[in-house]
């Protein structure tokens, strides 16, 4: 089990690398008055078309090779220890769980003595049909029918996309009941949405943790950090309360 000590540290990495940004979210707003603020007032619409005060760029960090490495290389310690069998091959989720993914599927084969096969998903906004929506498992003798696949993103907030590309492996024949992320939000729609899926989560970092690491290092103002916090508590609610609602086609911005 990887210490709380070298937990933060990494962390602390994750902030010195400007990969979170906070932003001021007025008490009221609509959709439609979004775009007319400032831009460090502006909510990020995630993927999942909702709105959140916050955005941790993990996907980013892939130009900084030596800290995505040791990311991916800490990560892969967590799930070789939890799951020392029942990984058959990795899916990363197109686009931010490509690279992670591949680098997991390379410590794997160290840490399980195995090949650990790697393929990627695409377009998982969109359920239902094949259309070649997992590449990288065709003609490929090394994933069999029913392999057990390992779902792989480089965060997970609402969960939307993880729990589709599970869907999508279920779909082409494979299991899929074991994800993994480097950030984890850990609040309480993905939990649910997660349990629902049936994917147990494997993650490096939780969101609450690198919050609680920036408010004692002082990379961010504590106001903003304490939205943050009430965000994560209720993400749906912070959003209501705001007068934003969900948007049908969402993407981080």
């Amino acid at each position: 089990m990887i210490s709380n000590t070298t937990l933060d540290r990494l962390a602390l990495e994750v902030l010195r690398a400007d990969a979170l940004e906070l932003r001021a979210v007025p008490k009221k707003v609509t959709n439609e008055e979004v775009a007319s603020l400032p831009l460090n007032q502006q909510p990020f619409l995630y993927a999942s078309g909702n709105w959140g005060p916050g955005y941790l760029m993990v996907k980013g960090l892939v130009g900084n090779k030596p800290l995505i490495r040791c990311l991916g290389r800490y990560l892969a310690l967590e799930i070789a220890e939890k799951w020392p069998t029942g990984i058959d091959f990795v899916a990363g989720n197109v686009t931010g769980g490509m690279i992670p993914g591949w680098l997991i599927s390379e410590e794997l084969e160290v840490l399980l003595g195995k090949r650990t096969p790697f393929v990627y998903i695409r377009e998982l906004r969109k359920t239902g049909g094949q259309k070649e929506l997992i590449t990288g498992y065709q003609k490929n003798r090394e994933i069999v029918p029913g392999a057990s696949g390992l779902d792989m993103e480089e965060l997970v907030n609402f969960a939307q996309t993880i729990a589709n590309g599970a869907i999508c492996l279920r779909e082409a024949g494979f299991t899929c009941t074991k994800g993994a992320c480097i950030l984890y939000y850990d609040n309480p729609v993905a939990n649910r949405d997660l349990a629902e899926a049936g994917i147990e989560m494997v993650s490096l970092l939780t969101l609450p943790r690198v919050i609680d690491v920036a408010d004692q290092s002082g990379t961010h103002p504590q106001e903003l950090l304490a939205d943050y916090r009430e965000f994560l508590k209720n993400p749906l609610q912070w959003q209501a309360d705001r007068g934003l609602t969900h948007v049908e086609r969402g993407g981080t911005k």
